[in-house]
């Protein structure tokens, strides 16, 4: 029983050890989140520290809800094969910086479905030493100008809809008046392009004796909005 007991321990003291954190390196990248805009390239800063070369290490960048590699570097090279294919052709290493432990991933023409943390993992496989970091990155979309439109008479007064695509994350719509106060609307319409883009509308009933009404579609994480305003008429002129 006595043997058993040790033998258990050193199996699990083998396995402790087998795969252990680097004392030769560590993985460093940004403290702040990295933010990229919908449809453009963004680089995703990993380093080794200190600047040992890269070249003969493994490099696996993941994220965290996807199976596969978001991109593998091993042999000194790169494995698409084992890459998820939604990131086929679209991830890149420096391949010239890795002798200086830049181990940054670059991802191009970056999708809605991007957002999400992703970890750069490096491993020195002979030595069986490692370090990762985690990065979380933020997708973003500014959509396009509201555009609103007359519906028509509506309950005393004339319906107003005001409509904005192209945004990313969901945005908010909101109606102003002409002192800039917020406006009873009804309920925000929502739908996604072929791109998971959001389009958003919301619609306004209008009474006469209001001059100015402004429609807003802002992003509030990022401090980001559209406006569009319309004037309407006085008592003595018609809709």
């Amino acid at each position: 029983m006595k043997q058993d007991l040790c033998l258990c321990l050193t199996l699990l003291l083998l396995v402790c050890i087998s795969v252990s954190r680097s004392g030769r390196f560590q993985v460093v990248g940004p403290v702040d989140r990295v933010v990229a805009v919908a449809g453009e390239d963004v680089v995703l800063p990993c380093y080794l520290k200190p600047n040992i070369s890269a070249e003969a290490l493994v490099v696996r960048w993941f994220k965290q809800d996807v199976v596969r590699p978001v991109h593998l570097y091993a042999n000194k090279r790169n494995n698409e094969d084992k890459q998820d294919a939604s990131y086929v052709g679209r991830t890149q290493l420096f391949r010239e910086e890795l002798k200086a432990g830049n181990t940054s991933l670059k991802l191009f023409r970056v999708r809605v479905s991007d957002n999400g943390r992703y970890n750069c993992f490096v491993h020195d496989e002979p030595k069986n030493e490692y370090d990762d970091i985690s990065i979380q990155l933020l997708v973003k979309a500014i959509g396009k100008q509201p555009v609103i439109s007359i519906e028509g008479q509506r309950e005393g007064g004339v319906g107003l809809l005001c409509e904005s695509a192209g945004w990313y994350p969901q945005p908010e719509l909101i109606w102003k008046d002409g002192e800039g106060h917020n406006l009873t609307a009804g309920p925000t319409e929502t739908d996604r392009d072929s791109m998971d883009l959001f389009i958003v509308k919301q619609r306004l009933i209008a009474h006469k004796g209001t001059s100015k009404l402004t429609c807003r579609v802002l992003l509030q994480q990022f401090r980001q909005e559209r406006d569009t305003e319309v004037h309407i008429p006085g008592e003595s002129q018609p809709f």
